[in-house]
């Protein structure tokens, strides 16, 4: 009996710091993807956001329709840079509250604060996004909620954009 149990403590450890490892693992990934987010943000090229995205990604922003699926969220992002008098991006961070890790699928919200060359003023705003873990332990956006914030202080941020 003594053996059993000092056999079976061993594997039950392995288990635990397995699942230590794969949460460790997912939790670099997406904050890779984050990083990822802001320097493709900051390019305003729609064939680098399009990296961020799962190929079934949903988008809901306000006063449009949902984009469904990667090709409609690619195909908006290319009418928005063919615009002559478009406005670039010169200043987006993120800051993530609550990341959630449930197997190949990740949930977080968070504020997000950005200012472009058509108003000199920063803008905020809430973000709620869901995240797939894609082959290769890369993650991508799968769906995505944001929207702006009138008040800083419904967006509060300890670094936004200045």
């Amino acid at each position: 009996m003594i053996t059993f149990i000092a056999v079976r403590l061993p594997a039950a450890n392995d288990t635990r710091a397995s699942k230590s490892s794969s949460e460790d693992a997912a939790r670099i990934g997406i904050e890779r993807l984050h990083q990822q987010d802001v320097e493709a943000t900051l390019t305003n090229k729609a064939d680098e956001l399009a990296k961020l995205w799962d190929s079934e990604a949903v988008r809901i922003q306000p006063g449009r329709p949902a984009e469904i699926g990667k090709a409609e969220i690619y195909a908006n992002d290319k009418r928005w840079e063919a615009k002559p008098e478009r406005a670039k991006t010169l200043c987006y961070k993120s800051e993530i509250k609550d990341v959630q890790i449930a197997g190949d699928w990740a949930f977080e919200w968070g504020y997000m604060s950005y200012k472009d060359s058509s108003n000199p003023k920063p803008m905020r705003g809430k973000v709620l996004r869901v995240m797939k873990r894609q082959p290769g332990d890369s993650w991508k956006f799968a769906r995505v909620i944001v929207f702006n914030e009138e008040k800083e202080s419904a967006a509060p941020m300890s670094n936004p954009c200045q």
